[in-house]
């Protein structure tokens, strides 16, 4: 019967259980098992049938992830919200329909503590305006911001704890986000978000940084003093330089941190240096990839201090562009066999480019795994320095 129902689609699975008790009974987990991840577009039948489900007894302990996944015209679809004169959305929980998303949230959805944020416009639709009638304006009237507003300001009306919360940019869509006009106003005063916020242990941003929303940014990863995991993407740009400066130099930024991850972003290398320092005793995980400023000191840092990072097993570089350029792993596909199979060695898939040295067959990235991490780093730090010329 297990077997039957993985292969079946949700309705005809729904359907089969219909038939007879039996059946309802025997098919019970493998259907409750398909709303792990809960997906909606914020619109009203969506939030009704996410209800539907709070109210079942049997499927709701199953609902784990809220994920938001919709293309941008069909997000809050049906939702009348008022704005502020400030531009964010004025007193939403005051709309029927979000009140009973709060309830459910609070007190009938008791597993249901991940939220991700990741819009998305379907292949093959305009995105861009004048492209076709069907294009979506450019500050359509609901947009991404309104959907995380809804999810903070249930977080500081519920003091709702979170696991994770998942922001991205997603794709190919045509509003501005992380816009600070349409994010709440004095969500870090509110003692009931400081509290819900408090028990994050994962979190993902991937946003562009601007003077005006750099302070909430940083508001946000300050309140999450119970993090594990984060993952920032924050534009390669003076500014993001600016930003990890100000979150490395925070005294308790995140002391049980285990996995770092950094993408698309720049960072100087002693601010690098420093937030290494701080995680040292719980890191597991560090991975960077695309980061600017990364130079051969963050590195040799690491391999002196390796010792101190008891944890650390997995380490991922890629295309990392530090003072000399664009890093190549090059020399590590070299060493002896003993060591070379050590990594996962990623070459560049961009053809040769001259204007940077850099060719066909150069390696760009190296990942590893596994207990000897100070063997590891011995031949990246070798790898590095003979590529970069600096023996």
């Amino acid at each position: 019967m297990e077997l039957i129902c993985a292969q079946l689609p949700t309705r005809d699975l729904a359907a089969l259980r219909a038939t007879c008790r039996g059946a309802h009974r025997l098919t019970h987990v493998c259907f409750a098992q398909r709303y792990a991840e809960y997906s909606t577009d914020f619109s009203e039948p969506s939030l009704q049938h996410l209800h539907a489900l709070a109210l079942n007894p049997l499927v709701r302990r199953h609902i784990r992830h809220l994920v938001v996944l919709s293309p941008e015209p069909r997000l809050g679809k049906d939702l009348r919200c008022r704005r502020a004169a400030a531009g964010h959305l004025r007193r939403p929980l005051e709309m029927p329909l979000l009140r009973t998303l709060r309830d459910d949230l609070a007190r009938r959805l008791p597993h249901c503590r991940s939220f991700i944020i990741s819009p998305i416009l379907p292949a093959g639709s305009p995105a861009v305006e004048g492209e076709g009638e069907s294009a979506p304006p450019a500050d359509p009237p609901f947009n991404p911001d309104d959907v995380a507003s809804i999810l903070w300001e249930i977080i500081a009306d519920a003091a709702l704890p979170v696991q994770l919360f998942w922001y991205g940019r997603g794709m190919n869509y045509t509003s501005e986000v992380m816009d600070i006009a349409r994010l709440p106003k004095g969500l870090f005063r509110h003692p009931g978000f400081r509290a819900g916020w408090a028990t994050l242990e994962n979190l993902h941003l991937e946003q562009t940084l601007t003077p005006q929303n750099y302070t909430f940014l940083l508001d946000l990863l300050l309140h999450a003093p119970a993090l594990r995991k984060l993952h920032l993407s924050l534009g390669d740009s003076p500014i993001a330089v600016e930003f990890f400066a100000d979150l490395s130099r925070a005294v308790d930024f995140a002391p049980a941190l285990e996995r770092l991850s950094l993408w698309a972003t720049a960072i100087a290398p002693e601010d690098l240096v420093r937030l290494l320092g701080k995680t040292c005793a719980s890191l597991k995980r560090l991975i960077l990839r695309a980061v600017t400023g990364v130079d051969y000191a963050s590195l040799a840092y690491l391999h002196q201090h390796h010792r101190r990072f008891p944890r650390l097993t997995t380490l991922d570089l890629n295309a990392i562009r530090g003072k000399v350029g664009l890093v190549r792993f090059t020399p590590a596909q070299h060493s002896p066999a003993g060591q070379a199979g050590l990594f996962q060695l990623e070459k560049n898939d961009q053809g040769a480019v001259p204007s940077i040295g850099l060719g066909p067959d150069d390696v760009v990235g190296a990942s590893y795994t596994g207990p000897e991490m100070g063997q590891a780093l011995d031949v990246l730090v070798h790898a590095w320095t003979e590529s970069a010329g600096l023996q």
